[in-house]
């Protein structure tokens, strides 16, 4: 009989009991039309190649991915379907997302999140030269999903998960509703989340007051959100709104009143948005809005008076940013290799930022910061050889590519950008890349204005005197903040595909950048002695406090070169339904060669590959490896991502004190596995198996933490591993249901 207590969390799942005995009922088809409609049920698979939703302008995708490959993945919306489908829109041109369209048009955030994995039909991945078409930078594949013409689905989920080692207890639950008819699409949404804190003292630190503290905070997150999309004749509009309400709850120690310093924030979002695109002869035209308001009410206790009254820092902010933004994108002339392609932008942003703060012993003070921005953008692919044409037909296929843009920044003035490009075919499956941007952007009005704020007992390693540290850390904007000027050259390969979706890809990239934004460096003699205004010490040379607000740094140079390749090895025939058993994997590995900062002019340059500290985990690896794989067969998937880091030795920055930290190298794993009830053999042909779920999911799967030393052999207090890792293994149960 199996023992309650060796399931921990997962065995106090209620909702799951509930809805897993509705839905395994012999009436829940009941539900008919909604189970009818959903693609879970076993249906032939059907490839359409109708010209709906092209969003190329004639360029081939390099990859299409048909209904019974998307469900291997075994992911319930848009979002996750972009997760899974990251090896395959990893660009040889850098490391960004994928620029995600709907039916050809950019998808809304809010559809993109509302929408379910059933309602599409198919995937097209495209190259990067499409993202220039759509006012995006030319080191970014796209992606386009195809929606099926008609679809009902009401899909409902439960999840509940838990740290192995105690804690990290959170619940989940969301419902939907999507509804397709021809042009017209409507989504609606709800869901909730729910997770408890975790103390430093349920990871065992021993600390004064460890049960005071808290490693990550309890949160709550309630949000429901709707889309309505229509399209008429050869225009398209749609329509999205969202409000989301999140809490978050966190202990910062004990107080000289043997009570538990807390700090709680409440946040408010709220957002709506609009787009509408349509054909104007060969130009395909769009005009979209948005507007969202985000407001934080946070409490922060500091302490007590010396009558036992609690001292609160409360910090109230209110941000709102709205947006209008027309385009254009078409044939722009016609040249000898080809169509120039063009897209042009013209945007305006209004962005109002209000803030009070009351810290207790000073006056209140508040701030409000207003900032519009005008924005003009132009890009264009300008073809110079092609084969077919019989333009240069030695180089095959090459084309240039450029973009211009400027912003005029209140405050900051004109801020002009510019990059150059070059894509080369030399032959059929070979693709050969060049780019250099050079990028200047203003400081978010965040980063210039927010509020002091002030949290006690902040545990933090001390590299100068090799201890760890409780101290106040102060975090908030800095107005003297400068913009930041980032260059960029890059040069990548692809080869393939081969053998269905096989493809090899390389890019080398060097980045400099000028006046960065950014936090500052953990702390060591180097950094203090860039900003001694920063670091304040008693007079036994204890850091007590640290202003944390944000800061330009002088330079920041990095080189990396990324290289790796995605697999497809079918399981069984190659036809199209079979060819969804397969198993799948990807290996990228990156070596960094080059990684110095400059904090300020006429101090040492910390180098992050030498001896410099990045972040907590050290300094910057040398070497990266990244693998994910897939193995699915007959409704059953079994999903890897496991990820290594080289160690690295972190010194004081102080010659006299050296004290070197060695951190060693890392390997993580996380598994998923999944069973679609309406494919398995054994209830496939069973009515309340249609559209039902089961997925397990292992977070750090070895239950693996970094381990750091010092020169005695000791581990610090802030490198103990529940705080590099404060959950450790999780372990999360989903059941999901489409009626």
């Amino acid at each position: 009989m199996c023992d309650r207590r060796a399931l921990g969390p997962l065995s106090r799942i209620i909702p799951f009991r509930l809805i897993l005995s509705f839905a395994l009922l012999p009436g829940a088809p009941g539900w008919a039309r909604g189970a009818q409609d959903s693609p879970a049920a076993t249906v032939p698979e059907i490839i359409v190649t109708t010209p709906r939703g092209r969003a190329s302008g004639g360029i081939d995708p390099l990859l299409e991915i048909s209904p019974s490959e998307l469900d291997s993945y075994g992911v319930d919306t848009l979002s996750d379907l972009v997760d899974a489908l990251r090896p395959l829109t990893r660009s040889s041109r850098s490391d960004q997302m994928a620029v995600v369209l709907i039916n050809g048009r950019l998808a809304g955030q809010i559809e993109f999140d509302n929408l379910p994995r059933e309602a599409i039909e198919r995937v097209e991945v495209l190259p990067e030269s499409v993202a220039l078409q759509y006012g995006f930078s030319e080191n970014q594949r796209v992606l386009n999903f195809i929606l099926r013409e008609h679809y009902r689905g009401v899909p409902l989920r439960v999840s509940e998960s838990g740290a192995t080692e105690g804690g990290d207890q959170a619940q989940a639950a969301d419902a939907s509703v999507a509804r397709l008819d021809d042009a017209a699409r409507i989504t609606l949404l709800a869901s909730y989340k729910d997770a408890a804190w975790l103390r430093d003292s349920d990871r065992s630190i021993d600390t004064q007051g460890s049960f005071y503290r808290t490693l990550q905070p309890a949160t709550s997150d309630a949000k429901v959100a709707g889309t309505v999309s229509r399209a008429l004749g050869p225009v398209s509009g749609s329509l999205e709104a969202s409000f989301d309400l999140l809490n978050t709850t966190s202990l910062q120690g004990e107080s000289s009143a043997m009570s538990a310093l807390e700090q709680t924030a409440p946040t408010r979002t709220a957002r709506v948005a609009t787009q509408i695109t349509g054909q104007l002869k060969d130009f395909v035209c769009g005009a979209t809005a948005y507007y969202q308001h985000v407001s934080v009410e946070m409490a922060s206790d500091t302490g007590v008076d010396p009558a036992g009254n609690p001292l609160v820092d409360r910090t109230d902010t209110a941000f709102s940013v709205g947006n209008v933004q027309l385009s254009a994108s078409g044939p722009l002339a016609a040249l000898p290799a080809g169509l120039m392609i063009a897209n042009v932008k013209v945007a305006f942003q209004y962005q109002g930022y209000d803030t009070a703060d009351a810290y207790p012993g000073a006056s209140p003070a508040s701030s409000n910061l207003v900032r519009t921005v005008r924005s003009a953008n132009f890009n264009a692919s300008v073809p110079i050889a092609n084969r077919d044409r019989g333009v240069m037909p030695g180089l095959n296929t090459l084309s240039g590519t450029f973009n211009a843009a400027v912003d005029s920044v209140s405050n900051f003035g004109s801020l002009v950008s510019a990059s150059l490009g070059l894509d080369w075919k030399p032959r059929s499956k070979v693709h050969l890349d060049a780019i250099y941007t050079d990028h200047k952007m203003a400081p978010t009005v965040q980063q210039l204005s927010a509020p002091p704020l002030y949290t006690p007992n902040v545990e933090l390693f001390d590299y100068v005197i090799g201890q760890t540290a409780d101290v106040t850390e102060i975090t908030g904007g800095n107005d003297s903040l400068a913009a930041t000027d980032n260059r960029q050259a890059s040069f990548g390969i692809s080869l393939g595909p081969f053998i269905g979706k096989t493809e090899f890809l390389a890019h080398y990239e060097q980045s400099r950048i000028s006046h960065v934004v950014g936090a500052l460096p953990p702390t060591t003699a180097d950094v203090e002695l860039a900003f001694p205004d920063r670091f304040i010490r008693n007079a036994e040379g204890d850091l007590i406090e640290v202003d944390d607000r944000w800061v330009n740094l002088a330079r920041e140079r990095v080189d990396d070169l990324k290289w790796g390749v995605n697999v497809w090895i079918p399981l069984g025939p190659s036809s199209s339904n079979a060819m969804a058993n397969r198993v799948e994997f990807s290996l990228f590995d990156t070596w960094y060669l080059h990684d110095v900062t400059l904090i300020r002019t006429g101090i040492p340059a910390l180098n992050l590959l030498g001896g410099a500290p990045s972040d907590v985990s050290g300094g910057q690896p040398r070497h990266k490896l990244e693998f994910h794989s897939l193995v699915h067969e007959n409704g059953f998937g079994f999903l890897l991502a496991a990820a290594w880091r080289s160690p690295t030795v972190v010194g004081s920055g102080n010659p006299d004190a050296p004290d070197p930290i060695d951190f060693s190298g890392l390997a993580t794993a996380d598994l998923r596995l999944f069973a679609d009830l309406a494919r398995l053999p054994l209830t496939r042909n069973e009515n309340w198996a249609k559209g039902a779920r089961i997925s397990l999911a292992v977070t750090n799967l070895l239950d693996t933490r970094q381990t750091v030393h010092d020169a005695t052999g000791a581990t610090p207090t802030a490198f103990e591993p529940g705080f590099l890792d404060p959950p450790g293994r999780v372990v999360a149960l989903t059941l999901r249901k489409v009626f």
